[in-house]
């Protein structure tokens, strides 16, 4: 089974003209690939996150990326070594070849799964682990560093995209929370799902 790490857990914090952020990113090893989620934007953060692991940027063999926003996606460069599970009308980019991928490329305990809303093009993980099925949210469920962490299907989100959409938002929250056991934000703290 898949096993999930939280190198960075994200923070997002408003400034008088703009943001201070950079999102969750996660390590997910399972028997032959190493894969990280959502890079994000802090790079010294990043580097020091991998060097804790052991790792180094070419021991990267996948990288996903939930959406568009910089704050999730401007480090993904540095993995040369890795293929690109991207939102970009769903391909997988290896350097200059892009490819249309099956929702379990990743691995058959990993399934990739259409969560738009917060944009139109978003994905999110559900990744069969040991201790139940763990949604990779991506920015479908975030939080502002000052909000306190209760989760609302209809929580605001702050997003300032102009294809922000909270009835698909909503719709998507569902399907993790339907999917998941555990939900791991693009901003905050992972929590556990009350069925």
């Amino acid at each position: 089974m898949a096993k999930i790490k939280v190198l960075i857990e994200g923070y997002a914090k408003p400034l008088d003209k703009g943001w201070k952020a950079s999102c969750t990113t996660c390590l997910i090893t399972t028997n032959d690939k190493k894969i990280i989620t959502d890079p994000g934007c802090n790079r010294v953060k990043l580097l020091e996150a991998l060097a804790a692991e052991d790792l180094n940027i070419g021991d990267i063999d996948y990288v996903f990326l939930s959406h568009r926003h910089p704050d999730h996606i401007l480090l993904a460069g540095l993995f040369e070594n890795a293929k690109y599970v991207t939102f970009d009308g769903n391909m997988m980019y290896n350097k200059d070849v892009l490819l249309e991928f099956d929702k379990h490329c990743l691995g058959s305990d990993i399934e990739i799964v259409a969560t738009p809303g917060h944009v139109n093009e978003h994905l999110s993980l559900i990744v069969d682990t040991s201790e139940g099925k763990v949604a990779i949210a991506g920015d479908v469920i975030w939080w502002l560093d000052s909000e306190e962490q209760n989760f609302d299907l209809h929580q605001k989100d702050h997003n300032q995209a102009v294809d922000l959409n909270m009835d698909t938002l909503v719709e998507s929250r569902k399907k993790l929370l339907k999917m998941a056991d555990y939900i791991i934000p693009g901003h905050g703290k992972r929590f556990k799902v009350d069925k």
